[in-house]
């Protein structure tokens, strides 16, 4: 029951609406009976949105896009990996102190890993933005071969100066796929509600490669599916999704996240029940 001792944690984006964040922290919540409540804010405007968090006392923030980057301005310290990646999804309020985090590197790494090993392996990321940038700072430091890939030259340019990747290009350096280890899609393309896309043609798909996808919704994207037709090893998203979410949950409550129930919950949202 929701009353003047809860504790208060939030996402906050734009959009927002699409989020099953809450559906799953809440979830956790309920299974350890801790009186804390998430919700959702659409924000334009990250400084007045994170200046309303410490005055109001709001305990932990997940930050998604496209704020991911900005909002390290106007907190006050950030932990090691996030700022070397340069970006934060989580803020955690400590009697109005507020420190920044990236759970979305962790969790990343802890999806791939159980799939495959890392170190040494050709790696092909495709898209050059925010949703990349994680990702490609933990596969340079786990010692992946990296190319980055976006429609925009530029942003590919740019993220791989930026972690040192091997390589970069424009859609034109697809045919990578067919000699790569690894390929992540950090994209929307595939995603809720374009579900019948996908950037990658299905004849790059080969039984060696580990394909990794980004997006959560719908849980089995088209890359998925025919990577699966491919005989590819696949990672989908939510797997990545739920792992930061359960950092964040410890991070904000200090309680060991059930992950066995928040997956739950989740995966019965993907597949509409």
């Amino acid at each position: 029951m929701i009353n003047a001792d809860t504790t208060v944690c939030c996402l906050i984006g734009d959009p927002v609406e699409h989020s099953l964040s809450p559906l799953v922290h809440n979830r956790g919540y309920e299974v350890l009976g801790l009186n804390f409540v998430y919700v959702a804010f659409r924000v334009k405007n990250v400084k007045l949105a994170i200046d309303a968090i410490r005055g109001l006392g709001i305990r932990g923030v997940s930050v998604t896009m496209p704020h991911k980057v900005s909002a390290i301005n106007y907190i006050d310290d950030i932990d090691d990996t996030a700022k070397e990646i340069g970006a934060i999804n989580t803020i955690v309020n400590n009697n109005g102190v507020l420190s920044g985090f990236n759970t979305d590197y962790g969790a990343a790494l802890k999806a791939l890993e159980e799939k495959t090993t890392i170190k040494g392996k050709k790696a092909v990321l495709l898209g050059g933005g925010g949703a990349g940038l994680a990702i490609a700072a933990g596969l340079k430091r786990n010692g992946a071969d990296l190319i980055i890939i976006d429609k925009i030259k530029e942003k590919a340019e740019e993220l791989a100066r930026l972690v040192g990747a091997e390589g970069f290009g424009g859609l034109e350096q697809l045919p990578e796929i067919g000699s790569a280890d690894i390929l992540i899609n950090a994209t929307p393309v595939g995603m809720w509600p374009k579900i019948n896309e996908s950037v990658v043609p299905r004849e790059l798909m080969h039984p060696k490669l580990t394909v990794f996808e980004v997006n959560y919704n719908p849980k089995e994207t088209r890359m998925i599916t025919e990577a699966k037709e491919a005989g590819c090893t696949t990672i989908c998203g939510y797997k990545m999704f739920l792992y930061q979410a359960a950092m964040q949950f410890e991070l904000f409550t200090g309680h060991q996240a059930p992950l066995v129930e928040m997956e739950q919950v989740l995966i019965k949202a993907l597949e509409g029940g």
